[in-house]
């Protein structure tokens, strides 16, 4: 039984000591392709994409799971920014209002808070914020604009 576990040591070490370059040539030989959602080794990573919405802020989360409430998938939030001054559409700076209605055209402000607060002149409630989250989707990042309560750390 020793004598099995030193050779399988003995493989696992010398396995672990092959470089990269012979798993690659061997895997073309055998007509095995990496899978397309792999990144490559040489390829550059992806660089972390930020929001810059003026008069938002960054707001110091535990976690990102409360979007799940909002039909998004937490590991694909890339930011997250907010907006939490009490008031009406009329209060709010013109930039994020414009904002506001480019997402909803595009459908990506969700929640009937949203509908209310663009449309049906409800104002921003204490304790309650507008989040704008940055997703990682395909074939481009996206943003989508949600009302919830103001989460603080």
């Amino acid at each position: 039984m020793l004598e099995l576990l030193l050779i399988l040591a003995v493989v696992v070490f010398l396995v672990s000591k092959l470089d990269k370059h012979h798993f690659e040539q061997a895997s073309e030989q055998a007509g095995l392709r990496p899978t397309p959602g792999t990144p490559k080794s040489d390829e550059a990573p992806r660089p972390t994409l930020r929001l810059a919405i003026e008069g938002t802020q960054r707001p110091y989360l535990r976690s990102t799971g409360f979007v799940k409430g909002f039909g998004m998938n937490p590991q694909a939030v890339q930011d997250i920014r907010v907006y939490a001054r009490l008031g009406a559409l009329e209060h709010i700076p013109s930039a994020i209002v414009a904002l506001l209605q480019d997402l909803y055209q595009r459908g990506t402000a969700v929640g009937s808070e949203m509908m209310e607060l663009l449309f049906h002149g409800r104002a921003l409630k204490e304790g309650e914020a507008i989040y704008f989250a940055l997703i990682e989707a395909t074939p481009e990042p996206r943003v989508i604009a949600f009302i919830d309560r103001l989460r603080t750390a």
